[in-house]
Formats: C-alpha cells, sequence, structure tokens
C-alpha cells in the first residue's frame, strides 16, 4: 500500500514540476508553501517523514511541495531550484550530495532548511537522530538474543542503504559509528562473533537477493543488521525460505512498523528486534518547525527518539 501511495505522490511531483517550470521563475501562488526534498519516496522512513510534513500543512492552510529527486545530485540541485521558483521558504531535506545544497542554501539565506541528521553548512536546523543509541539497541538485542539461547559463535553482516557508501554524508557517518559498537562488542565476546560483510542494496528486492548470497557466500552469518525496515522483512522472508531451522538467525532493523511488530511477535521469524520511532510525528514535528520559520523567523532543531522492541515488549505495540 505504501508502495502505490509513493507512486502516486511520484506522479504528482512530476505533475507540479512541470506545472512550476511553465509558470516561470519566481511564480507563488497566496498560499504558503513549505517541502520536502527526498531521494526516494520508495522507502518507508522518508514516506512517512512526508505524510508528517503534510499533516502540519494541512493543520496549518500551507501548501506542501514533495520532490523525490531519485538519488540523482543533479535532480536534487534542480528540485531546490524549483522549490525555490514555487516559492517554497522552508524545507526538509535529505542530501545526497551536502556540499552542492550548502552552495544554494548559502546563496539563498531567506529559504529554511532542516537537513536530515548530522547538520550541513547554510541549514536552519537538522533532525536529530542518536546513531550511537541505535548500535547500542542492535548490540543489546542481539546480547540478549545469544544468550537466551545459548548461541557461542556467529558472524554479522550489514545491509545499508546506498547512500552510506558517500563518505560526505550523515548515513557514512552512521554507518561508521554502529559499525565500531558492533567490532566493539564482537571483540568483548572473545573472538568467536565477528562482522564481515556490508552491503548496500537499492530496493527491498535486492536485499532479498543479497541475502541470499550471504546465506551461499558466508555460512556463517546468522546476525543482520539492517539499515532499512524494508531490508529486514526481506532478509527475513528470505532466510525463512531458504533455511529449515532458523531459530539460530537474527535480523535486526533500525526502524519498524507493523508488519515488523507482526513478525517479531511471532517468535518463528528470524526478524528479532527493532528501533521504533513514530516517523509520522517526526514529520509532523518537522512540518511545525518550517511553519514556525515562516510565521515567526524562528526555528529548532527535531529530536528523533526511538525504543527497542523486542519479543519483550513487542505486544505493546502490536
Amino acid at each position: 500500500m505504501k508502495k502505490i501511495i509513493a507512486i502516486l505522490l511520484v506522479s504528482l511531483i512530476s505533475v507540479s514540476l512541470v506545472f512550476a517550470a511553465g509558470a516561470g521563475e519566481g511564480t507563488t501562488s497566496d498560499t504558503p508553501k513549505i517541502g520536502a526534498l527526498l531521494p526516494s519516496l520508495s522507502f518507508d522512513f522518508q514516506l512517512n517523514m512526508s505524510e508528517g510534513i503534510q499533516r502540519a500543512g494541512d493543520e496549518f492552510g500551507y501548501e506542501v511541495v514533495i520532490n523525490d529527486y531519485n538519488n540523482d545530485a543533479e535532480l536534487m540541485l534542480t528540485g531546490l531550484d524549483t522549490m525555490k521558483s514555487m516559492g517554497v521558504k522552508a524545507l526538509y531535506a535529505i542530501f545526497s550530495s551536502p556540499q552542492v545544497a550548502s552552495d544554494f542554501m548559502n546563496q539563498n539565506p531567506d529559504i529554511a532548511v532542516i537537513n536530515q541528521g548530522t547538520p550541513v553548512e547554510g541549514a536552519k536546523a537538522y533532525t536529530e537522530n542518536d546513531y550511537i543509541t541505535l548500535g547500542n539497541q542492535f548490540i543489546e538485542a542481539l546480547d540478549i538474543f545469544v544468550t537466551e539461547n545459548n548461541i557461542t559463535s556467529g558472524d554479522i553482516a550489514g545491509l545499508w542503504l546506498e547512500t552510506c557508501e558517500i563518505e560526505d554524508n550523515d548515513y557514512y557517518t552512521a554507518m561508521m559509528q554502529i559499525r565500531e559498537i558492533i567490532d566493539q562488542w564482537c571483540a568483548e565476546k572473545g573472538g568467536d562473533f565477528e562482522f564481515v560483510a556490508s552491503f548496500f542494496p537499492k530496493t527491498d528486492e535486492e536485499a532479498s537477493d543479497v541475502t541470499a548470497q550471504i546465506l551461499n557466500g558466508y555460512p556463517d552469518v546468522k546476525f543482520f543488521f539492517c539499515f532499512n525496515n524494508g531490508y529486514a522483512i526481506a532478509a527475513s522472508n528470505e532466510i525463512s525460505a531458504a533455511v529449515s531451522d532458523t531459530s539460530d538467525y537474527f535480523v535486526f532493523s533500525s526502524e519498524g512498523d507493523p508488519e515488523s511488530f507482526r513478525l517479531i511477535s511471532s517468535g518463528t521469524s528470524p526478524y528479532r528486534a527493532c528501533a521504533y520511532a513514530d516517523i509520522e510525528e517526526s514529520g509532523y514535528q518537522t512540518g511545525l518547525q518550517l511553519i514556525r520559520w515562516i510565521e515567526e523567523g524562528e526555528i529548532e532543531n527535531v529530536v528523533v527518539t526511538k525504543a527497542l522492541v523486542d519479543s519483550r515488549n513487542v505486544d505493546e505495540y502490536l
């Protein structure tokens, strides 16, 4: 359902961009505008953030312009220029090329940007994500799992977002912080646990294919850190289809949704835990800050908090 919504949103975005191009530079309507500039609405996180921003806009009578730039740096800059021409005065953004975005923001200081994660030069605020806590939540859940099941060895693989490969990027920093926490835990366990491979799938389908490759090429990998909820669902489904006994497999996601909770609660899926935040609510709070900039000329960071969900408390989320 969310993918259908994403496709519809992308279609609407395309129409709005064509309209903006035809209307000409600087053309605006009387309705105030806020926006969201996103690499891909195919991911639940970005879709949920845009839905929260849309809710804030609807509540306060703002038009919301959403742009999916398909992980293309040139289209990212085009999206920024388009939003400017449409009269967007405040927007939330996930940048694939922060330096290019900084040039735009420094040249347009009247447009407030809240960027995702680590501060980017020129942005007025950012969403505060505690990736160190996220890494520790993975380790906490994994440690409980191996202890309860008397598991004394096993390798770990990571399924990361494609943007985690870009060094000038908040997601790369997040990956390195989480990797450091995982490596430290492995060392403390005495060397029988090891992080052995990182993969960067572009889609959930590719995450499933990558999981199959891991199962064939890394037979000792039993534990998966997934930096995307869709990747975790795809990985756990692939493991369940390929392995007769999944009792010693462990899949963790940096996000959660009702399907995550259902799989964790089942007790039969290798999907064992996730870090859950109400992303739509985070988007709503972000939207409120964008509106605050337009109405008051002030803006603050948006703090995103997550709770560890596993077999101990998943019933609270069903």
